[in-house]
């Protein structure tokens, strides 16, 4: 807890970022605390995760995750990473852009010392909140389906039929367009 009696760590979206995370192939360790942080590693990357209820929470939390990783960091040889090392810092709380907090969370968001930084307000508390927040260390979703499931054509000949033109004449339209013949070539 921190000092007003609210928690400091917004439990509901730190163990979504680690459900995305986990799906894309990242090694997770918690790190409890204040902030409770994950830290999530795959080949690419190095990832130190910090979700407040607040953005001033955030705020703070940047400060103290930054510690941490750079501690990690200290101990071990990430080799080529040490390029790719992330703080990312999540809030549902929304930033109006008049706000003090907005400017804060843009300095945050183009501080590169030491390690890059993002800081997300406003993620939704879904899996696809948070996978979009997460984006630029998840591999994008394939589509197994195709985006038009039907034959445009038919839905044409389908939909001519349905405003009254016969099926003889709309299957006749259907075959001149795909021959590039005109409307009044098979009137």
């Amino acid at each position: 807890m921190s000092g007003n009696g609210t928690a400091f760590s917004d439990a509901d979206l730190l163990q979504l970022a680690s459900d995305v995370l986990l799906e894309a192939g990242f090694a997770l360790e918690t790190i409890d605390g204040e902030p409770r942080l994950v830290l999530a590693e795959n080949q690419y990357f190095l990832v130190a995760i910090a979700a407040t209820p607040t953005i001033e929470q955030l705020l703070v939390a940047e400060s103290l995750t930054e510690s941490v990783l750079a501690h990690r960091l200290s101990e071990s040889d990430v080799g080529a990473k040490v390029w790719d090392v992330y703080v990312v810092l999540l809030t549902q709380e929304r930033s109006l852009e008049s706000e003090s907090s907005a400017r804060a969370l843009y300095q945050i968001n183009y501080d590169t010392s030491r390690v890059r930084r993002i800081a997300r307000d406003a993620v939704p508390p879904t899996i696809d909140g948070v996978r979009a927040a997460l984006a630029p260390f998840v591999a994008p979703r394939e589509i197994t389906e195709p985006s038009v499931t039907a034959d445009p054509l038919a839905l044409l000949r389908v939909e001519l039929q349905s405003s009254g033109v016969s099926a003889d004449l709309s299957s006749r339209a259907v075959a001149a367009f795909e021959q590039g013949a005109s409307l009044a070539d098979i009137l």
